[in-house]
């Protein structure tokens, strides 16, 4: 559906009067182009961003979907070829659903906090996210939902207004959230404990002294080289929430092939494993994944326990922050620093629209974040 490479007038300021645009589709081709994204990350003060692009691009859920990056240059005459983070206005990552395995013309950002998917300069993020809305919207899409790393809900709402403004085909809509998932970490525990609630700070000890009381747990803090597969899998068959045998398949390789990926683990004096942790390190960041707790041992809160350790052992090795993925229900995310994300989303005025609408007022996907807006009450969507 999208060209490789296109120009267009834009109607937002002076800096963005022609907005150029390379479109690149498929893994193979948006990997190419990483280290040009690990540098304007950099240049955009969002350090980190791009450095596990192919982590992202091959997560199970992704690889249902067909990735786009979306380029936004300076001039007509950038290439591919040669191509640096200096040449580049921003860039925005997203994903097209697939239905039967043909593109169904229905794109999101796919990621929750937009620290991952749209990378410019902060005062340019919001003009440029409308500007890729728009684009998309012109050459076919029925539905793009973008997420951005920002705040500046009312100014996303103006800008968006003027790259639309000649478009009366369309129904927009724009929203702020909190998206709060990192922790500070201090100088020592007691320190970064004391951003956290009583309550919180009272379980991470009490449960911890307990199961190194009663179960004479060993926490190790460096595991990714010798845990096995049949560990994994093993733990995973007695958690209190299996995951599928593909989601393990992906967690053991990804974890074992990809540089920076990490995993630590709470285990019994036997060497059965009680809980294991994955995620991601770079720049001062441990980044948490994924957690599995082995399950009849509620009364310790083993995931409880293994949060305790982990926060000793990533400030004992110069970790700065503790994000996690996706939020956390623990009582720790009373102490996230605020953080917020805004979402564009833009619709057509088509039959296949309203039928999508239906099927998402019959049936919302528990986990579709795109679907559950589409039908979102509080919205109040725009006409243009």
């Amino acid at each position: 559906m999208l060209s490789t490479s296109h120009e267009t007038k834009s109607p937002l300021s002076s800096d963005l009067d022609t907005a150029h645009f390379l479109v690149l589709r498929g893994r193979i081709a948006i990997l190419r182009v990483q280290s040009v994204l690990v540098a304007l990350s950099a240049l955009c003060e969002q350090t980190g961003a791009m450095d596990y692009l192919e982590y992202f691009l091959t997560s199970t859920d992704n690889l249902k979907k067909i990735p786009h990056l979306i380029l936004v240059t300076n001039s007509s005459d950038v290439k591919l070829a040669g191509l640096r983070a200096q040449d580049l206005k921003g860039a925005v990552l997203l994903y097209e659903y697939k239905v039967l395995g043909m593109p169904f013309r229905v794109f999101s950002t796919n990621d929750f906090n937009g620290s991952r998917a749209v990378i410019a300069p902060l005062a340019q993020r919001t003009k440029i996210t409308a500007e890729v809305g728009h684009y998309l919207m012109e050459r076919g899409a029925q539905v793009v939902m973008l997420s951005y790393a920002g705040s500046e809900e009312k100014i996303c709402q103006e800008c968006f207004i003027r790259a639309v403004e000649e478009d009366k085909k369309l129904w927009w809509t724009t929203q702020t959230r909190e998206v709060g998932a990192t922790i500070v970490l201090e100088k020592d525990v007691d320190e970064t404990l004391a951003a956290m609630g009583k309550h919180t700070r009272r379980n991470l000890r009490y449960y911890r002294r307990k199961a190194e009381a009663e179960l004479q747990c060993i926490f190790e803090g460096d595991i990714k080289n010798t845990l096995s597969k049949s560990e994994l899998t093993e733990l995973n068959q007695a958690s209190t929430h299996p995951v599928s045998d593909v989601v393990i398949d992906r967690r053991y390789n990804t974890m074992k092939a990809l540089e920076g990926l990490f995993c630590v683990g709470v285990k019994s004096p036997e060497g059965q494993w009680i809980s294991l942790l994955g995620g991601r390190r770079h720049h001062g960041v441990s980044e948490i994944d994924w957690q599995m707790n082995r399950g009849g041992l509620e009364k310790y809160s083993v995931g409880t326990v293994i949060r305790s350790y982990l926060i000793e052992h990533e400030i004992e090795i110069g970790t700065e922050r503790l994000f996690f993925e996706g939020g956390t229900p623990h009582s720790m995310r009373h102490a996230f620093i605020s953080e917020k994300a805004v979402d564009i989303v833009v619709t057509n005025r088509s039959l296949f629209v309203s039928l999508l609408r239906r099927v998402a007022h019959w049936s919302i996907p528990r986990k579709n974040f795109l679907m559950q807006t589409l039908v979102d009450p509080a919205l109040r969507w725009e006409l243009h």
